[in-house]
């Protein structure tokens, strides 16, 4: 028997070691004969573009704490015809086991695939690794990637801070986007060192609610007149109704993907007559390795080698969780959820973990996410 493995969607910083984890397990497995990788997801299966992985344990051995996805991503939805021309493919190579690392997207086509196979009589497991910093899948506690994500943007946001701090004087207004899709799970994350509403970020939205400019501007005038600066959270799915496609003043990347914080800038200035500066990272969410969590590739790494075992064991047409035990001590053990009823669906953050008239995380949401970021919490100094 040979085993598939595949990477899809945005990497994360964790996504190889998922991919290690996977490779070591099977190679560590008498029935297995050889392991495949497939080139930008499944678009290497249908392209026959494909490498020995059991070739190359020691290149993905090293790889597996660097950010990207080593075998390359793919956002491609497969077509009824594309599904049975992948179960062939993987009949003639005699895979027994395929592997799909990924967010929603990969858990639609692992769901797709195992029907196909049921349906027809083909004996091929399929398992879904779950990866996304977005943290919105059913199913889990939590999603390898987050935790490493929400690190590096809650540590982020208080170097801003301190930046600010110092030169409150001259900045009034910063406007940090955050990643995190139609989820507000991110944004949360950057106010987990606050302490008093006063604290930055003294403003946080959520992708869940939509928001007014006018409201907006009213927000941010009511926080400086109190602080006399004012670092606001702004998620790139967030909805804004009132916000001109040309309040980005010219600002060459106004027209792309996600840059909704240089339209509110430019309103801002407009506006309100306040000096506005924006930061907004971009993919350094899914790439800041060297702030990756310990948590986080421990359990990328878990979750790709018992998905092998589960595929083994004759479990397909599912995912491999993060079952929570407890919060302190930290504990969360491997289970396995069917695809049936959650591919695909987004989770949003729970309203228990966000007091919204305070602007920030609830002593739930703490407890929740301290264990993923490795218990630390940075809260600057300021005299």
């Amino acid at each position: 028997m040979n085993v598939m493995i595949a990477q899809s969607g945005g990497p994360t910083p964790v996504i190889n070691m998922s991919l290690r984890g996977a490779v070591e397990k099977a190679l560590g497995m008498e029935a297995v004969d050889k392991i495949y990788g497939s080139r930008n997801g499944v678009e290497g299966i249908l392209h026959d573009d494909l490498v020995h992985l059991h070739e190359k344990a020691e290149d993905i051995r090293r790889a597996s704490q660097q950010p990207g996805a080593i075998l390359g991503g793919s956002r491609h939805s497969l077509t009824e015809n594309e599904v049975a021309a992948i179960a062939e493919k993987l009949k003639e190579l005699n895979v027994g086991i395929f592997c799909y690392i990924g967010g929603n997207g990969s858990s639609r086509t692992v769901k797709e695939l195992h029907r196909h196979a049921v349906q027809n009589g083909i004996n091929i497991q399929f398992v879904h690794i779950p990866k996304t910093i977005d943290n919105d899948l059913y199913g889990i506690d939590h999603t390898p990637g987050f935790g490493s994500a929400a690190k590096f943007v809650s540590h982020m946001v208080q170097w801003i801070g301190m930046d600010m701090a110092s030169m409150k004087s001259y900045d009034k207004v910063e406007i940090v986007e955050v990643m995190g899709g139609n989820s507000g799970w991110l944004a949360a994350a950057t106010a987990i060192a606050k302490r008093d509403e006063a604290d930055y970020p003294q403003i946080v939205y959520m992708p869940e609610q939509e928001v007014r400019l006018e409201e907006m501007l009213a927000q941010i005038e009511t926080v400086y007149s109190k602080t006399g600066s004012v670092m606001m959270i702004v998620p790139d799915h967030l909805k804004i109704p009132g916000l001109r496609s040309d309040a980005a003043l010219g600002h060459p990347r106004s027209g792309y993907n996600g840059g909704i914080s240089y339209k509110l800038a430019g309103e801002v200035k407009q506006r309100l007559g306040l000096k506005t500066r924006v930061t907004s990272p971009g993919t350094l969410y899914r790439t800041a390795s060297c702030m990756a969590s310990e948590c986080d590739l421990s359990e990328a790494y878990r979750l790709g080698a018992e998905a092998v075992r589960f595929a083994a064991e004759g479990y397909s047409g599912g995912m491999v969780t993060l079952d929570r035990v407890s919060d302190s001590p930290y504990e969360c053990r491997i289970d396995w959820a069917d695809l049936e009823h959650i591919a695909g669906k987004e989770r949003p953050l729970p309203a228990h973990y966000w007091d919204a008239q305070r602007q920030m995380p609830t002593p739930a949401f703490i407890d929740y996410i301290l264990p993923l970021v490795d218990g630390q919490i940075i809260r600057p100094v300021i005299l």
